[in-house]
């Protein structure tokens, strides 16, 4: 039977630290403590009172003592820490990539030092209050950020529930709510660099840590994004049959980028500047059939690595920006430049204009100009 000891956490100026008694020799926070499988597990009791440890210490034994003698289903006695380590060892069978299991990894290590922190030791106590306030203390505020981090957390409980550790799964998003994602909100994050701003971030790739053959990498993969519009895992995914040399421009020719986008499968079939194709051609990659990819991660592993690249490109830029912000300069680049809308929809494979007007329809000066000429001649006639 696993035995669940009470004892106090002395704070630093407790003098009392070496007493016998120590149901009464302070008034210091109470604690359990126990060992199961080798492993030994501490918790607070969010109390000073001696009794209130004693119940807490008798109810964990009342529950493992249950289990080991079959009065209970599997639910009522499956720790968090338990779950969570079933649940990660899931992932690293399953053959996922490093990154997927990493982050899933993350997310379950931060829940797992919420419930120890809030006295949550067997997954049937989790209550959709603690996810609730749990995602409160979440560093990430981004919509879209929330979104992900919860996707991965709702595979726990999945999880969790096909065990029958769980009898209901309340992370559903019926029940826990995922952020709307409002479109003027959305709008706000939505920003081109200036000419200036996008030479200072390639200059500084030179100033970051990266091996020589990282930074040539970063900047083909950033200059590829900002001259076609590519989405970074469309950009990461690149093979090199998709680039391609076309006479007809030029004496040189002309270099075009013809892909399926990997979120919806629209056709993407864009020119870029021949330099930018020549930068690319000299690319040096393991897997010869992509520029960029290792052909070893699943397609919404492959930006990850390149993620952690970026960000290393910005902060020595001292630029607050990311992959996207490239495919939004391209973008609002050719509507400043009185592209039609349905132009620039085309060219980023959307599957319709009406999303890219959701993201882009205060740059559209040629839609614009064309709506206040109709107004005008209404107007005068």
């Amino acid at each position: 039977m696993i035995a669940v000891t009470v004892y106090r956490r002395h704070s630093g100026d407790c003098t009392k630290k070496g007493a016998k008694d120590q149901k009464r020799s302070c008034d210091c926070k109470v604690w359990v403590s126990w060992s199961k499988d080798g492993k030994q597990t501490q918790q607070s009791v969010k109390s000073r009172d001696w009794a209130e440890g004693e119940a807490r210490a008798h109810e964990i034994e009342s529950r493992f003592k249950d289990a080991a003698e079959g009065r209970e289903s599997p639910s009522a006695v499956k720790s968090v820490t338990d779950a969570i380590s079933a649940f990660i060892q899931k992932k690293k069978n399953g053959g996922h990539a490093l990154d997927t299991i990493y982050r899933h990894e993350h997310i379950m290590a931060e829940f797992q030092t919420f419930c120890n922190q809030n006295g949550i030791l067997f997954v049937r106590d989790i209550t959709l209050d603690h996810l609730n306030k749990w995602q409160t203390s979440w560093t990430v505020k981004a919509p879209q950020a929330v979104r992900s981090q919860q996707e991965k957390v709702r595979n726990f409980f999945k999880y969790c529930l096909a065990n029958n550790w769980i009898s209901v799964n309340l992370s559903i998003p019926d029940k826990w709510e995922s952020p709307k994602i409002n479109r003027r909100e959305r709008e706000k994050n939505i920003r081109a660099f200036t000419p200036e701003e996008y030479d200072k971030i390639l200059s500084s790739i030179e100033l970051t840590t990266m091996t020589p053959v990282n930074k040539a990498r970063v900047h083909a993969l950033m200059q590829l994004q900002r001259w076609s519009g590519l989405s970074l895992v469309d950009a990461v995914m690149l093979a090199q049959d998709e680039l391609r040399l076309e006479s007809g421009r030029g004496k040189i020719g002309e270099f075009r980028v013809v892909t399926d986008r990997q979120k919806t499968g629209g056709l993407i079939n864009n020119p870029i500047p021949y330099a930018v194709g020549e930068e690319l051609l000299k690319v040096k990659n393991g897997n010869p059939k992509y520029f960029f990819w290792s052909g070893v991660t699943t397609a919404e592993d492959a930006p990850s690595y390149f993620h952690k690249l970026y960000r290393k490109v910005f902060k020595a830029a001292g630029i607050d920006g990311s992959s996207h912000d490239l495919r939004h300069t391209y973008a609002i680049g050719l509507l400043l430049a009185g592209t039609d809308i349905r132009t620039v929809c085309k060219a980023l494979g959307h599957s319709s204009v009406t999303i890219t007007e959701g993201y882009y329809a205060r740059w559209c000066v040629n839609q614009q100009n064309q709506f206040d000429d109709t107004l005008r001649a209404a107007l005068e006639g």
